[in-house]
This record gives structure tokens, C-alpha cells and sequence, in this order.
């Protein structure tokens, strides 16, 4: 017969045991509240394929899926590939995450300046993600965008595993290659750690895994804006269409004498984390063209989320499981960034534990020139064609 101490400690128990089950439930309940809601993410065709106006026999089709309640809440797919007829199953297949403010539109359309139609010229399939910044009006005032203090990295690569799935679901490939440029490299990385079984290979175009947060994010603001203080949003893409309707024409800013050299030095002198002297682009070194990178830049978006810079994703737990990957990596990486930019773009290189990862420094390259610049056809796209084809069985 149980005493009254014996019922006392029995209770005692089966309330630990409730609270233990209780804090198992609640430690589980995010990742099981992201696969339910990766499991009802639905893409569904945006329209008839359409042809590239700069590369004919090159067709794009778009998907689009929502991924919340809000108006905002959307990712789209954008996939290239030769002829008008759904392409047929290819052995590589590339999922390519654009950077801050980018998404997946191809621009210029122009394979010697665009990573993806190069790659989808040379039979690859090739799909760009759009992500949920894209849907935001560029008109809406930024005290209107306090939804994007949830727009964490950690949901980023929800829509990104999100679109993933449905890639490979569509072209029968559970390994993709997974590309990116600048911030999106960090996504790259970020999804491989997360899911190395569905990851054949990293293409890390000049970016890296950061090792801690990029600043303090102030109370209150919750979006950065691609215009600046002088030149706004607006100022920004007035320049960026005269170039492009023609360089030559008077520029906007009476001190440079044609729209051509007012953006060459816009791009070139940028500073922040670009630094000026060539950081973001360089052409006045020859390793880019306004009127090349004038269609890629006004295809930007306006906003991003401040959240993201606050905060590093990479917890000990998934820089290990990275480790254990083995995944191969190629990455290229420019230096007018600053000396301590390759650095940290080799580092990354090596944090799969694959055993031949490639890594290319370019000297005097801008950020954009690795991405659409003058070189980057002989010296980006062709030796990354040459290493999927390497590493696609």
C-alpha cells in the first residue's frame, strides 16, 4: 500500500515527465510548424513561356507561390531553357539565389553578361528565385513595412527550401546545384547546412559565410532602401535610364559631362560596405560597362529587410553538419571589396570538407564584374560550366 510521501513523489515525477514532454513539443513546434508549412507552398504557372528578346530559342517560364497571408507574402521561380516545349529532363540542374535587392529576372539579356542564360544556353536548367522582397510596391513608405521585421534569414531559407522542392519535384533531380551571388552565397550555404542530401554542388560567386552579425539593427526600423540620402530611389533610376536609353546623352549632375560618367563614378566611388575605390564595380578599370550594368540595376528591388543584417544563422550545429557534407564547392571572389573580402570568400570555400574545392581570386574586379562584367563570361561562367560538367555524376 502506497504511503502518502510514495503518492507525493509519484505526482512529483509524473509532473517532470509532463513538463520534459511539454518542453520537447515546444523545442520541436518551429521546426515542425516550417515543414507543414513547406508541404502546403503551392507554385503555380504565371503565364505562357516567352521567348528572350536577346537570345532567341531561349524560353523563360515563371511560377509563383504564396508563402503567408499578406499581400507581400510570394516567391516566384523564373526557369530558362532552350525551345518552347516543356524542357526535357536534364543531368544538371542550377537553382541560383540572386543577392540584396536582386531577384531572378534575366538582365542584360545577353549570355556574355548573364550567369544564368550562359548556363542555360550551354543545356543546363537552370531556375532563379525571387524573393518576397519583389512583391513589394516600390512606392510603400517604409513605416508601412513593420512586416518585415519577421523576415528573417531563417525565413528566407524556407522559401528558399520551398522553391527547392519543387524544382526538383518538376525536372526528377533530388541533387541541385545551388548558386549564388553576394548575399545570396550566404543562403547557399545556409540551405546546404540544412539540407546536404539535396545539394550536389555550391557555386559561391563573391560571397561567403559571415561569422557574426553585419551591424545593430535600431528599434523601429525595419527596412533598408536602395536609394540613399542624395541619390534617392527615384534619382537612381532616372540616372540608370538614361544610360540605357543613351549613355552619351547629358548627365543628370552638371559635373560630369554625359549619364556614362556619372554612373561610372556612382558605381565606383559607392561607399558603406562597397568601400568606393572600384568595391562595387570598376569600370573605369575596364572590368565592366554602364550600359551593361544599367539594365541589371534598375531591375533591383527597393527594399530589404534590416533583420537579416542583425543576425548570423550559422549556429556551431550547422557549421558542423556543413562540415560533414563534403559537398564541392567552386567560388570566385573579387578584391577591391577590400583585403580581408577573398579572405573570408576562401574560408568559406573550405567549410564543406570537400576534398578539391575550387576557389578563384580577381584581381582589381568590383563586386558586380564577377557577376556581369566584362571578364566574367571567360573567367566566371566558362569554369563554372567546365565544373558542373566535372562534378554532375
Amino acid at each position: 500500500m502506497k504511503t502518502r510521501s510514495d503518492r507525493i513523489l509519484f505526482r512529483l515525477r509524473t509532473l517532470a515527465l509532463t513538463l520534459a514532454a511539454l518542453a520537447l513539443l515546444l523545442t520541436l513546434a518551429p521546426v515542425i510548424a516550417s515543414a507543414d508549412s513547406i508541404d502546403s507552398v503551392k507554385f503555380t504557372s504565371a503565364g505562357a513561356p516567352r521567348e528572350l528578346k536577346g537570345a532567341p530559342g531561349i524560353f523563360e517560364w515563371s511560377f509563383q507561390a504564396a508563402v503567408g497571408k499578406s499581400p507581400w507574402d510570394w516567391i516566384a521561380l523564373h526557369r530558362l531553357s532552350k525551345g518552347a516545349n516543356p524542357p526535357a529532363p536534364r543531368e544538371a540542374v542550377v537553382l541560383y539565389l540572386p543577392g540584396t535587392n536582386m531577384n531572378g529576372a534575366v538582365a542584360p539579356e545577353n549570355s556574355r553578361y548573364s550567369f544564368q542564360l550562359y548556363l542555360a544556353e550551354h543545356d543546363v536548367d537552370v531556375w532563379s528565385l525571387d524573393y518576397r522582397t519583389h512583391f513589394i510596391p516600390p512606392a510603400t513608405p517604409e513605416k508601412d513595412l513593420s512586416e518585415l521585421a519577421g523576415w528573417t534569414n531563417s525565413r528566407f531559407e524556407s522559401d528558399i527550401e520551398a522553391a527547392a522542392k519543387f524544382v526538383r519535384g518538376t525536372t526528377g533531380r533530388e541533387k541541385l546545384f545551388v548558386a549564388g551571388f553576394s548575399r545570396g552565397v550566404e543562403f547557399v550555404y545556409l540551405y546546404a547546412a540544412m539540407h546536404p542530401d539535396h545539394v550536389q554542388g555550391i557555386i559561391a560567386l563573391d560571397g561567403f559565410i559571415p561569422r557574426r552579425a553585419m551591424r545593430s539593427v535600431p528599434a523601429g526600423h525595419y527596412a533598408d532602401d536602395i536609394g540613399g540620402e542624395h541619390l534617392t530611389y527615384e534619382r537612381r533610376n532616372a540616372l540608370l535610364e538614361k544610360v540605357i536609353d543613351d549613355p552619351e546623352q547629358p548627365a543628370p549632375i552638371p559635373k560630369y559631362k554625359t549619364a556614362r560618367e556619372n554612373l561610372e563614378h556612382v558605381l565606383y566611388d559607392a561607399g558603406g560596405v562597397f568601400g568606393g575605390k572600384g568595391g562595387l564595380a570598376n569600370p573605369q578599370g575596364g572590368f565592366s560597362d554602364v550600359k551593361i550594368l544599367a539594365p541589371l540595376l534598375i531591375t533591383y528591388d527597393r527594399y530589404w529587410p534590416a533583420v537579416q543584417d542583425g543576425e548570423n544563422p550559422f549556429t556551431p550545429e550547422l557549421l558542423a553538419a556543413l562540415k560533414r557534407s563534403k559537398i564541392p564547392v567552386i567560388a570566385f571572389a573579387s578584391t577591391n571589396f577590400g583585403g580581408s573580402w577573398p579572405t573570408k570568400v576562401e574560408e568559406a570555400v573550405k567549410s564543406t570538407g570537400a576534398p578539391d574545392p575550387s576557389y578563384k581570386k580577381l584581381d582589381g574586379w568590383g563586386h558586380l564584374d564577377v557577376l556581369a562584367g566584362a571578364k566574367s563570361e571567360g573567367e566566371v561562367y566558362a569554369p563554372t560550366l567546365a565544373w558542373i560538367t566535372q562534378h554532375q555524376r
